[in-house]
């Protein structure tokens, strides 16, 4: 502060033809020029740019979109959002920024080159870019928006390019979104069939073949169903509490191990709505006892419903795997993922006749209008079914 104090006290200023006064300091290498109608109005702006300097504060046309979101994600974002959502923002970074707009200073940055970066990944003209499909594109803007909106707020650029940003429409974008379907009864009869298989011995074939039946009739996440614990089971009153999950796929950046990824068990689920307890049906006490009765014969001892043989948390890597090796012995010929059994649970539900505020709390989502977008193709059948119903005249 008194290396401020001595620069304004050693500040030339003098009378403009306008009638205004000028200001001029040197300020690591670089002339700066303040203006204003009285001397001590010249001073003042003078004294808050040096205070700025002071705090790091640099230039914008000096500062580039790379450094700024770096800073940004930082002071703004580490160890404030859960260390999973930080990975994915720092993915985004990685991947769709720092090698293409995140070289340009950010007080040059346009919309019309923000908007160049979105439609470039939309639909690529290079064959060395990878297409993202919609959510990918947003997720761009997710970064972006945000941490522009701050350096607006820091007084580094006077307004955020990314307010006039359009999203292409779908027929623009080259990789099309992933639509979620879920599985028709004679398919869940048919992975039951094999879940189920035993070797001649009487021994299931497959432990995971109970655990993916009991995720199907549940419709937990995959990283529910992977930290769920005996304790968290009330046999006697057949419900079940479902109070954690698991984060995969962490970068550790406070060690400074970017490339070493994590996993942790957070001690809460993906959203507060995620907390639940369900009740437990005759099936899915059928298949917990199954599990109990398969650990005591091969002696697996385990807190986790969901475990390896020796006893440890299994891996969404490893209950997918055992999925593919199912369904390979199936009829179906298509992509069956964890979260399509978790769907499969919602999407049954609404087809049952339960109502979409009652499946919302069932699958824990943070609220209502998650739940009609993720359904609305289950919804929209049982309106048509609903249709052939109507009879007049």
């Amino acid at each position: 502060m008194n290396n401020v104090s001595a620069i304004i006290s050693g500040m030339s200023i003098k009378m403009r033809p306008d009638n205004r006064y000028e200001g001029r300091i040197t300020v690591n290498g670089t002339r700066k020029s303040f203006y204003g109608s009285t001397k001590v109005e010249v001073k003042q702006k003078a004294k808050e740019y040096l205070q700025k300097i002071e705090n790091g504060y640099r230039e914008p046309k000096k500062i580039t979109l790379n450094e700024y979101i770096s800073y940004w994600l930082t002071t703004y974002k580490l160890n404030r959002i859960e260390p999973s959502s930080y990975t994915r923002l720092y993915r985004v970074y990685e991947c769709q920024i720092k090698d293409t707009l995140g070289k340009k200073m950010i007080g040059n940055i346009v919309a019309a080159d923000i908007q160049k970066l979105i439609d470039n990944y939309a639909n690529p003209k290079d064959t060395n870019i990878k297409p993202l499909a919609l959510s990918g594109l947003k997720k761009i803007i997710h970064l972006l928006h945000p941490c522009l909106a701050m350096a607006v707020k820091e007084g580094i650029i006077s307004s955020n390019p990314c307010d006039d940003i359009i999203m292409p429409t779908e027929n623009y974008i080259v990789v099309e979104t992933k639509q979620q379907y879920s599985l028709s009864e004679c398919e869940v009869e048919e992975i039951k069939k094999v879940a189920l298989q035993k070797y001649k011995n009487n021994e299931y074939k497959c432990r995971n073949g109970l655990v993916l039946l009991i995720l199907l009739n549940l419709g937990l996440r995959s990283g529910e169903i992977m930290v769920l614990e005996w304790n968290d089971i009330d046999m006697n009153k057949k419900i079940v509490s479902i109070n954690k999950t698991m984060q995969c796929g962490i970068r550790d950046f406070e060690g400074k191990k970017e490339t070493v990824m994590y996993s942790r068990v957070k001690k809460s689920t993906k959203t507060r709505s995620g907390i639940r307890v369900l009740k437990l049906n005759e099936m899915v006490i059928f298949y917990l006892k199954e599990l109990q009765e398969y650990d005591k014969r091969n002696c697996i001892v385990s807190p986790y419903v969901c475990c390896t043989k020796d006893g440890k948390i299994s891996s969404h890597r490893n209950l997918q795997k055992s999925l593919d090796t199912i369904i390979s012995n199936t009829a179906i010929n298509k992509r069956v993922t964890l979260h399509t059994l978790r769907h499969t649970f919602g999407s049954t539900l609404i087809r049952n006749g339960v109502g979409i505020e009652v499946v919302s709390k069932l699958m824990g989502h943070a609220n209502i209008t998650i739940t009609y977008n993720k359904y609305i193709h289950a919804i929209q059948e049982e309106e048509a079914k609903a249709m052939e119903m109507v009879i007049i005249g």
